[in-house]
C-alpha cells in the first residue's frame, strides 16, 4: 500500500487549477503543496514510468504557467488559444496519471 494520499493530491491539483482559472499564475513549482507531493512521489518511485510521467507533466505545467505569466507581465493580452488548451490538457493528463498511480501503487 502506498504512503501517498492520491485523493488529497487530486484535491490539491483541483485547487491549483482553480487558482489558474482566476488568473493567479505566480505561485507554481515545487513550493506548492501539490509540487511537494509530486516530488515525493517521484523520489520514491523513480523507476515507475507513471511516476516519471507525473513529474514530466508537472514540469510541463510549470513551463506553461511561466509562459502565461511572462505574457501577462509583458502586457500581452493575446493569450493564444492553443496555450490555454495545452494547459487544460496537461491538467487532465496529471489527473489521469494520479488515478493510474493510485491504482498501481
Amino acid at each position: 500500500m502506498s504512503k501517498h494520499d492520491f485523493e488529497s493530491a487530486k484535491t490539491m491539483l483541483d485547487s491549483l487549477k482553480k487558482s489558474f482559472d482566476s488568473n493567479s499564475y505566480e505561485k507554481i513549482g515545487s513550493e506548492t503543496e501539490f509540487g511537494k507531493e509530486v516530488a515525493s512521489i517521484f523520489s520514491e518511485y523513480k523507476g515507475n514510468p507513471n511516476a516519471k510521467n507525473l513529474d514530466f507533466q508537472y514540469k510541463k505545467l510549470i513551463q506553461i504557467a511561466n509562459d502565461i505569466q511572462h505574457l501577462k507581465l509583458a502586457n500581452d493580452a493575446t493569450l493564444p488559444d492553443w496555450l490555454e488548451e495545452e494547459l487544460e490538457a496537461v491538467f487532465r493528463k496529471i489527473k489521469d496519471t494520479l488515478i493510474i498511480l493510485e491504482n498501481d501503487l
